[in-house]
């Protein structure tokens, strides 16, 4: 018997058929999380515009009605054209400050890291979450700049719109370490504006800026180079003798953690690199490094075929040369930053490679305010750790995040 042929549809039946029914699309979130998330969702009431509808296919091959907007265009957006800021507005509004060679998309990737709801209001209007905003780019040319007391280096500033509001100032212990409390000594900042002014400073921390606080007219100027830690989260599981393998022309002496005392005391005199430049010399990177690679990945995704697979956490650490260490720590994370919440994980569960810089006593003693020799010495540190972390995202297709959760781009 010949099978029927399927009767056809045609589109505008099936979309009067969508419009009659309304349907919702329930599509399981690769996070398996109930949180609802429209990206889209209260933004033409800032500016006036309608959401069409449009039309999806789901995965499952099915027609779905959706919600779209055409994007804004932001191409004109440039601090060459931007115009000079009104001293009086820099001083009554918290601004960010950041250099002449920030582009305005840097700041909305760090926003859209940052928060689910954030986007492009108009062009030079940037919606950071709820009702707080960035408004620009402006220019702070001398004249200004005397006035707002912000650094040389940093010629373009973006007003920050968020409601006010304070509580009692911090106490003295925190004023000692934490720049947000330093810049607001009559009363902290609570609610959306410390969430805003917290953002900021990670954003500051990122794009080498600071943050005017509008009452004070105080900068919080945080550290570009304090963010050393890098966290890799990725969908393959490669165990410990594996990285280790991987690792080894690096950091000859790298062990499980538990065997610490084999190490090196990190306090000991012993041979001390001092340059990045020396250390680079001394690594000797295998010649087949690229099928290296590629082996590891091919036995990990054997070993997650495997109906015995079991995934187990451990930990790793290394001498990093002078008196550093890097600490390494894989298991599994149920927690998906913000930045990577469209990816797909299997089960909901990624796996996390976090590698951090492991200082001696002496350093950690003084990184609140870190001396030259502690600086060099993290600077140095970081090198590595962003070798390990491109290693690992190579062989297992992560994707690489800074301290503050921002993603890094593998060089």
């Amino acid at each position: 018997m010949t099978p029927q042929t399927p009767k056809r549809i045609p589109i505008a039946k099936r979309l009067a058929e969508l419009n009659k029914k309304k349907p919702v699309v329930d599509q399981p979130h690769p996070t398996d999380t109930p949180t609802v998330f429209d990206p889209l969702a209260d933004l033409s009431q800032g500016f006036g515009g309608q959401i069409a509808p449009a039309l999806t296919v789901t995965q499952d091959g099915r027609l779905a009605a959706v919600s779209s907007r055409a994007s804004i265009d932001t191409s004109n957006l440039s601090w060459e054209d931007a115009e000079l800021i009104d001293p009086a507005v820099g001083a009554d509004h918290h601004i960010l400050v950041v250099g002449s060679d920030v582009d305005p998309r840097e700041l909305e990737a760090l926003a859209v890291s940052t928060w689910e709801d954030a986007g492009w209001i108009e062009a030079g209007v940037l919606r950071l979450t709820g009702e707080a905003t960035l408004s620009g780019p402006f220019r702070i040319d001398t004249a200004v700049r005397q006035q707002l007391k912000t650094p040389a280096d940093q010629e373009q500033a973006w007003v920050i719109e968020v409601e006010q509001c304070r509580t009692a100032p911090a106490p003295d212990f925190l004023l000692e370490t934490d720049l947000i409390a330093q810049a607001f000594p009559d009363g902290m900042p609570a609610g959306p504006e410390y969430e805003i002014i917290q953002a900021m400073q990670r954003f500051a921390r990122r794009l080498a800026g600071s943050i005017r606080v509008a009452e004070t007219g105080r900068l919080i100027e945080p550290d570009a180079d304090s963010a050393v830690a890098i966290t890799v989260y990725a969908s393959r599981w490669v165990d410990e003798s594996d990285l280790s393998t991987l690792l080894r022309p690096y950091f000859p002496d790298i062990t499980n953690a538990q065997n610490a005392d084999e190490l090196p005391p990190i306090d000991s005199p012993q041979e001390r690199v001092q340059t990045r430049e020396d250390l680079a010399l001394a690594i000797d990177i295998p010649e087949d490094e690229l099928e290296r690679i590629a082996e590891i990945t091919r036995v990990a995704d054997e070993k997650a075929l495997s109906e015995d697979f079991v995934v187990r956490g451990y930990s790793l650490l290394a001498s990093a040369g002078n008196k550093s260490r890097v600490h390494i720590t894989v298991a599994p994370s149920e927690y998906i930053p913000t930045a990577l919440r469209y990816e797909q994980w299997p089960e909901g569960t990624a796996i996390e490679y976090g590698i951090q810089w492991v200082p001696p006593q002496v350093y950690l003693n003084a990184l609140t305010r870190p001396g030259r020799a502690a600086r060099l010495e993290r600077i140095r540190v970081k090198d590595q750790i962003e070798q390990i972390a491109t290693l690992i995202s190579r062989s297992t297709a992560g994707h690489m995040l800074d301290e503050d959760q921002f993603l890094i781009a593998a060089q």
